[in-house]
């Protein structure tokens, strides 16, 4: 579990769809925490403790092989909540939840969670299509994956990145690259250098400051914002 947090920091966006009265009744059942870079969240085939809505920083959702190799399917930020598999009943959860860039978020547990989703339709729904918008932004990262150059995926996630994090520099390790890309760390060097030759981005040790972003969306193709304008779209309902 993170650390407690002396305040609830910015606010989740699902949450924030909530009409005032069910909005302070969820708020009172949760716990702000920290999350600190690096902090484990929840651990691949452990029991499901807590729902975490972010309401900054990102959570790297990593699937774990049998043989032990990391691959990152997905992040989430104040859009969002993990884990995904509260939804379906799960006890365990099949990922594992890292945090990528720091944050805070309000941890919910599951017995509280589970009450409140029967009890009020309009949460319910709001947490369905959550789950399906993060759905979408896995299937257009197999997209990207089948279709696009490494460097291009790359311009992807850090687009994605941004859009959860304030400014334009994102703390980002080659191995952390190697990771989220499914690919050796050589390829994270290679597409980086194509990105900084460009004058997309500019790497540092650990650091990678978006200087173009208008030129970065145009090189990551049109898979980047299929998720984005989806999440628009089904959300719309929801709007006051």
């Amino acid at each position: 579990m993170p650390e407690r947090s002396e305040g609830p920091g910015e606010a989740n966006f699902l949450l924030s769809l909530l009409d005032e009265d069910i909005r302070r009744e969820v708020l009172a059942a949760c716990m702000p925490v920290k999350l600190a870079l690096g902090n484990k969240l929840v651990s691949a085939g452990t029991p499901i403790e807590h729902a975490l809505f972010l309401s900054s920083g990102i959570a790297s959702i990593v699937v774990i092989s049998t043989s032990g190799r990391k691959t990152e399917a997905g992040i989430v930020g104040n859009e969002g909540f993990v884990p995904a598999g509260v939804l379906a009943g799960a006890e365990t959860s099949f990922n594992e939840i890292v945090v990528q860039a720091p944050g805070k978020a309000l941890a919910i547990d599951m017995r509280s969670f589970r009450a409140l989703i029967a009890k009020h339709r309009i949460f319910s729904e709001i947490m369905i299509c959550a789950l399906h918008v993060s759905r979408t932004q896995v299937e257009c990262t197999a997209a990207a994956n089948a279709t696009c150059t490494v460097s291009q995926r790359l311009a992807r996630w850090l687009l994605m990145c941004q859009d959860r994090v304030k400014g334009d520099q994102l703390q980002l390790t080659h191995d952390f690259l190697s990771m989220m890309l499914a690919v050796r760390r050589p390829s994270v060097t290679d597409a980086l250098h194509v990105l900084e030759s460009q004058r997309f981005i500019r790497s540092e040790r650990a650091k990678i400051t978006v200087r173009n972003r208008e030129a970065l969306e145009v090189y990551a193709r049109d898979l980047y914002g299929l998720a984005e304008s989806e999440s628009t779209r089904v959300f719309a309902r929801f709007s006051r």
